[in-house]
């Protein structure tokens, strides 16, 4: 459902930006934005899933050591990209690469060390 808005969001970007403002250079910047990040909303959606399921279990450890990956991955890649010159559509891709990278990162530690049942009957 999140990939069909997905592309929604990401070839209609421009007209969403045109409802809240005319101004040219925010309408060029905010689909390039959408289109950019449009695409990635999949990965979001099940970033957030397995991070609230977490939170759920009573454990927070994981979803906390990948959001910071996500915040080192856009402030590093922000970083080094603005080395190259100051180009606003640049910084979307360290944007849409961590939501991708940090999605993918707490499926694989799901997968291969899921919540311990144990811990979340004596919880519960």
């Amino acid at each position: 459902m999140f990939a069909a808005i997905a592309l929604g969001v990401a070839l209609s970007g421009r007209r969403i930006a045109g409802l809240f403002t005319h101004a040219e250079g925010v309408v060029f910047a905010a689909s390039g934005y959408f289109y950019a990040t449009g695409l990635v909303y999949g990965f979001m959606a099940a970033f957030v899933i397995l991070f609230s399921a977490y939170q759920g279990w009573g454990q927070a450890t994981a979803p906390l050591l990948v959001s910071l990956l996500r915040v080192a991955i856009v402030l590093g890649g922000g970083w080094m990209l603005l080395q190259q010159g100051p180009r606003l559509d640049w910084l979307y891709y360290p944007v849409t690469g961590s939501t991708v990278i940090g999605a993918l990162t707490l499926g694989i530690v799901f997968a291969f060390r899921p919540p311990n049942r144990r811990v979340l009957m004596l919880s519960g």
